[in-house]
């Protein structure tokens, strides 16, 4: 069961620790500069975690040579991710609103990119919730 459940409660955690972060440095510093930091501290948890589960230089070696291209693209993504988030605090959003208002239309980009690109099917059920989704959407952002 701890197994199952740990990654969600690392996601919750890491989650508000990043909303945080970005309300906060989206006052008073450079987006730019503040990525290059949190980019930095993040490489190195990163490398570090990486050796430390003992994978050695061997696997280091291999491992370089291994790398899916989708990892670029997914590093681009991710600096968009926070440039959006960084100016989304910096217009005025509040961090009770921002977040539920962009994970809502996220959700709902992915249930049409996962029906398009992965098959992945759209229930009834699934269009309930997207409904319901938009309109807690509209009742955050109208109310």
């Amino acid at each position: 069961m701890f197994k199952f459940w740990w990654p969600i409660g690392l996601i919750i955690l890491s989650s508000v620790g990043y909303q945080v972060g970005l309300k906060e440095v989206s006052t008073g510093m450079d987006p730019f500069v503040a990525l290059v930091v949190t980019y930095l501290v993040a490489s190195a948890v990163s490398f570090a975690i990486y050796f430390i589960q003992g994978t050695g230089e061997a696997g280091w070696k291999k491992d370089i040579f291994t790398i899916n291209p989708a990892a670029l693209g997914l590093g681009a993504a991710i600096v968009g991710i926070e440039l959006g988030n960084v100016y989304m605090y910096q217009a005025g959003w509040t961090v009770n609103t921002a977040f539920i208002v962009s994970n809502g239309l996220i959700v709902l980009a992915l249930m049409v990119m996962g029906t398009l690109l992965y098959g992945e099917k759209i229930t009834p059920r699934k269009i309930l919730g997207v409904v319901i989704s938009m309109a807690g959407i509209a009742a955050i952002t109208l109310g």
